[in-house]
């Protein structure tokens, strides 16, 4: 198999699952910290987590670290393999996608964003 193939076949992979899909759907509209990609989709931080680590691996995404929090965003446009463009289009109109972004925007606008959906995600986990 050829280095190409097999790239297309990771990334066809990574996107296979519907979480994965309204994870690049989410981050397509800007960068979050992966707490706050679990507060707007209502599933607990260790899932997002395992949806990132394969949405990275495939190279749709961008990490990066600011103390203690870690911020993940859609690579840039230039850089995006067609497949990825096209996911994003089709995603676009999706009812999900909307209702996704628009409790983005509500977890954006909390007073400490980050620290409240990762110190809920935190005391949630210390409970169970």
């Amino acid at each position: 198999m050829t280095h190409e193939l097999r790239t297309l076949v990771e990334q066809v992979k990574a996107v296979s699952h519907p979480l994965r899909l309204r994870v690049l759907a989410l981050l397509h509209a800007g960068e979050l910290c992966v707490c706050q990609v679990a507060e707007v989709l209502q599933v607990p931080q260790s899932s997002v987590s395992e949806a990132l680590r394969e949405l990275r691996r495939a190279g749709f995404l961008l990490e990066r670290k600011e103390g203690r929090w870690v911020f993940v965003s859609v690579v840039p446009s230039k850089k995006q393999p067609p497949l990825l463009k096209g996911l994003l289009a089709e995603l676009a109109g999706l009812p999900e996608v909307g209702q996704d972004r628009a409790r983005a925007q509500q977890v954006k606008g909390l007073a400490l964003p980050i620290a409240s959906a990762c110190l809920k995600d935190q005391l949630e986990a210390s409970h169970v």
